[in-house]
C-alpha cells in the first residue's frame, strides 16, 4: 500500500519536477559547501575531501537517494583553489549524475589574512536517465512515460564566498543548465533556462559560549516560480570533539545533527530527519545521511581541521 501511495505522489509531483532544476539536498549543508558552492573549493589550508550518502524516506520504493564525493585544496603559493565534485541523484524513474571540476580565486580584504572573498566557477557534464516505462499511469498516451531516454550535456555553475575567522556568507548557482522535457520533440533536452536554476544563499557564525562553541546557520534555496525554502540550524561543539545540533526545514522537516571529530585527519557525520507533515504516515523511518571528511597536507604542515569550524 505504501508503494502505491508513493507512486501516486510521485506522478502528481513529477510534471513540476521535470520543469525545475533539481539539486541534491543535504542536512550537513555547511560541511558540504564544496558541493554547494564552487567558490568554497580551495579555501581551506589543506587537501580536504568529503564522501556523503543520503537515503531519504526509508521504506518507500523509489525514494530519493544521493551520493557525493568532493576533493579540493589550494594551489601552493597562489590564491587559486581547485576541486572535483561527483554527485549521483536517484529518485523514482530518473537518475542524474554530475561530474564537475571547480576553480576558485581568493582575494584578501584586510592584509592580515582574517577576511577573504572567494569567487568560483565549475564546469563539467551532467548525465540524465529517465525510464518512464516503470511508471503506473492512467494516461497511456502520455509521451513522458512511453520509453527510456538519456541525455549527456555540458553544465556549469558559479558562486561567491565571503569568510572571516568566525563567520561566513555564500551565494551560488551550482548548475545553470537543466534537463527539461520538450513536448515538441517528446525528448529530454539539456538547456539553459533561468526559471529552472536553483539559487542558494547561506551563512553562519561561530561564537564562544563557555565552555562550548555554538554555530547557528541559515540557508535559503530559491527556484523561480516555487516557494522559497529555508533551513535553519544550530550546532554546539562539546569537548572539542563532538558537534550536536538540530535543524528545521521549511518543507516541514526536523533534523537531528551529529558530528564526531575522530582525529586531526578524519571527521564522521550522521544526521536523521523526520517529516512533520502527512508524509510521515508512509515514511515512518525518516531519512538518514552519513558522511566522512578527511584533511591532509602534502607538505610538512599536518592535516588539521580548519580553525574556522566551517
Amino acid at each position: 500500500m505504501k508503494n502505491i501511495v508513493f507512486i501516486i505522489l510521485l506522478v502528481c509531483l513529477l510534471p513540476s519536477s521535470l520543469l525545475s532544476q533539481g539539486y541534491q539536498q543535504y542536512n550537513h549543508y555547511i560541511a558540504n559547501q564544496g558541493l554547494l558552492n564552487p567558490a568554497y573549493n580551495g579555501t581551506r589550508d589543506v587537501i580536504s575531501g568529503l564522501m556523503t550518502h543520503r537515503s531519504q524516506w526509508i521504506s518507500m520504493e523509489g525514494a530519493p537517494m544521493n551520493q557525493a564525493i568532493n576533493v579540493h585544496g589550494p594551489v601552493e603559493d597562489t590564491n587559486i583553489g581547485l576541486g572535483v565534485v561527483l554527485q549521483n541523484d536517484a529518485i523514482g524513474f530518473s537518475n542524474t549524475f554530475d561530474a564537475m571540476v571547480a576553480a576558485s580565486y581568493k582575494i584578501e580584504l584586510d592584509n592580515r589574512g582574517k577576511r577573504w572573498v572567494s569567487l568560483g566557477l565549475q564546469a563539467g557534464v551532467t548525465s540524465f536517465i529517465f525510464d518512464g516505462t516503470k511508471a503506473i499511469t492512467g494516461d497511456w498516451n502520455d509521451p513522458v512515460f512511453q520509453g527510456r531516454t538519456s541525455t549527456v550535456g555540458f553544465n556549469t555553475g558559479f558562486g561567491a564566498y565571503y569568510y572571516a575567522t568566525d563567520y561566513f556568507v555564500g551565494f551560488s548557482i551550482p548548475k545553470m543548465l537543466s534537463q527539461s522535457f520538450d513536448e515538441n520533440t517528446n525528448e529530454f533536452k539539456n538547456k539553459f533556462d533561468f526559471q529552472n536554476m536553483a539559487m542558494f544563499l547561506y551563512g553562519g557564525y561561530v561564537f564562544d559560549w563557555e565552555p562550548v562553541k555554538v554555530k547557528p546557520t541559515l540557508l535559503f534555496r530559491e527556484v523561480y516560480g516555487a516557494p522559497l525554502q529555508f533551513d535553519v540550524s544550530c550546532n554546539v561543539l562539546l569537548a572539542e570533539t563532538i558537534w550536536v545540533g538540530m535543524s528545521y526545514r521549511s518543507t516541514s522537516n526536523i533534523v537531528f545533527l551529529s558530528e564526531f571529530i575522530l582525529n586531526r585527519q578524519f571527521t564522521l557525520r550522521y544526521s536523521f530527519d523526520y517529516a512533520l507533515n502527512s508524509l510521515n504516515q508512509f515514511s515512518q523511518y525518516g531519512s538518514h545521511e552519513i558522511g566522512l571528511q578527511f584533511d591532509f597536507s602534502f607538505n610538512k604542515r599536518p592535516g588539521m581541521r580548519s580553525i574556522r569550524y566551517f
